[in-house]
């Protein structure tokens, strides 16, 4: 019947054209997720358990403007656009989702981060703005006057005392506030990337210095 066959038809088309631009998308997010590789100094661990572990989807990789999230039940990090400082906060949610399972390992998150809110090293100026945020808050800021710390309904789920604080955000902001640089971050919060990012060289350039866009 040529009605039939042409319905037939179309439906195939169709399918090909969805099958085609899928095979584009994800050509291309592959693309994003090795130019971010190289422009920051992901560790070769890092680097080879996103590959095999966490799907990378970008939406608009011709744009910049940001934005992005971390779906853990599909295992798929969906950037909205081609934005570097966004690509690195959500691909250190990924690597942050395995690590906090682990008590310690947040509580002491938790705890450094604190502890660098009121450092008073010149040399961390940058971050301790960040982590002064995270634990304090920002009074002008309408739902974040109380920073980082959980509502109460959901204490015990994050790290530090009581599990009350959102251990997750912090690391991945801190991770994206540096651009992966941990030579900004004062040693005892450091540690916490060293299996994430290589710490460069005291003379290297900066690689948000040398990367096209921030």
């Amino acid at each position: 019947m040529p009605i039939l066959d042409a319905a037939r038809k179309f439906v195939a088309s169709l399918k090909h054209h969805r099958d085609r631009q899928r095979r584009i998308q994800t050509d291309r997010s592959a693309q994003v997720l090795e130019q971010v590789f190289r422009y920051f100094p992901f560790t070769s661990e890092a680097q080879r358990w996103l590959r095999q572990n966490v799907r990378v989807e970008v939406l608009a990789p011709h744009s910049t403007t940001g934005g992005g999230g971390w779906h853990p039940d599909q295992r798929l990090v969906r950037l909205n656009t081609l934005q570097y400082e966004a690509a690195i906060h959500e691909l250190a949610h990924a690597v942050w989702h395995q690590r906090r399972r682990d008590r310690q390992v947040r509580d002491g998150l938790v705890s450094a981060v604190r502890r660098l809110a009121e450092d008073a090293d010149a040399r961390w100026d940058r971050v301790r703005t960040l982590a002064r945020h995270y634990v304090y808050g920002i009074a002008t800021q309408p739902g974040f006057e109380h920073g980082m710390l959980l509502p109460r309904g959901e204490w015990g789920t994050g790290g530090g005392p009581q599990g009350k604080w959102n251990d997750w955000e912090m690391f991945a902001g801190l991770a994206s506030g540096c651009m992966a640089d941990i030579r900004l971050l004062p040693p005892y919060l450091r540690r916490f990337y060293s299996d994430l990012f290589q710490e460069l060289p005291p003379n290297a350039p900066s690689p948000e210095a040398v990367a096209p866009h921030r």
